[in-house]
């Protein structure tokens, strides 16, 4: 048997709501919910929310606990959102309904929603707001039309999208694929891979352990990109921008084959190279150690800095 509770209460104020997920309760009316149900481990989660922010995280429990707030600027309003939970053996939903003739900006669900940790999410969305996703195994899919997301201490693959807003990835095992539209991705991947890419934003990301001759990719058409490798282990890597420097830091013993070249700075190696293939100013080609998988840094307009790690 699960539990739903319920409860309202009414905050005057002087604020005037704008698009995306307030932060305060000032001018809105709003109603506090909470429901909890049995969850078996190893299940999936699926969320769709449709205006507010979500956080999700995992705790060594086999039930699926879904707590939060609705909020709106009147009564009527807020009695039009409906949060509807579901869950059964090993598979959750929950959503969010309201009409969608209002406008979102004045309305919206925030969620605060703890599963058990070896759970798949099947879709983890909203369409404004920030997504937190905290201590899960299993990975999915997480998507913001409009916010930032936030993902800590995750275990599995994860395709991580927003529209506009950053990104930031600590201490997460997998191959993790992010991607913004227009915002910064941050962050440190313990063991795997990453695929990143930005339409205009920097990018500053570690791999401490990367798996065995997995790619990592890092793309973003306006800011600088930074990749930092603890180790190497036969990982092809591509790192390109078009306006702004890039800066790879990898190990002396790191065996492969180098490729950098801008088109109005300079490019620099504090790695020795045992072969020299092409060496210019705006380029640099040939083999570390033994050579092996390509490396290949590329930008319009920065520099290109090769550093040890």
């Amino acid at each position: 048997m699960g539990r739903a509770l319920a409860v309202v209460s009414s905050v005057f104020g002087l604020m005037l709501l704008g698009g995306c997920d307030a932060n305060g309760d000032f001018g809105q009316i709003t109603e506090d919910f909470h429901y909890s149900y049995p969850l078996q481990s190893g299940g999936h989660l699926e969320l769709n929310n449709s205006n507010g922010s979500v956080e999700i995280s995992g705790w060594d429990r086999d039930s699926i606990d879904v707590s939060g707030t609705k909020y709106a600027t009147d009564q009527a309003a807020l009695a039009d959102i409906k949060v509807v939970v579901s869950a059964t053996g090993s598979q959750a939903t929950v959503s969010t309904e309201m009409p969608k003739t209002h406008w979102h900006g004045s309305r919206g669900v925030r969620f605060h929603v703890r599963v058990p940790r070896k759970i798949t999410l099947q879709r983890a969305e909203t369409t404004n707001g920030s997504v937190t996703v905290e201590d899960l195994e299993g990975g999915g899919s997480i998507r913001s039309s409009n916010g930032k997301l936030s993902l800590a201490r995750l275990s599995g693959d994860y395709d991580v999208q927003t529209t506009n807003g950053s990104i930031q990835v600590d201490d997460c095992t997998g191959m993790q694929k992010v991607e913004t539209t227009n915002g910064a991705i941050r962050g440190r991947i313990k063991n795997g891979a990453i695929q990143a890419q930005s339409t205009n934003g920097t990018l500053d990301l570690t791999v401490e352990k990367p798996a065995e001759s997995r790619p990592i990719r890092l793309s973003t058409t306006n800011g600088s990109l930074t990749l930092a490798l603890a180790e190497f282990h036969g990982n092809p890597i591509n790192a390109e921008t078009s306006h702004g420097s890039v800066t790879l830091r990898l190990p002396s013993d790191t065996n492969a084959n180098l490729e950098a070249e801008t088109s109005m700075a300079s490019v620099s190696s504090d790695l020795t190279l045992s072969s020299v293939e092409e060496r210019s100013k705006h380029s640099l080609r040939g083999r570390l150690g033994s050579g092996g998988a390509a490396i290949s840094a590329s930008t319009n307009m920065g520099s290109i800095r090769i550093q040890r790690y």
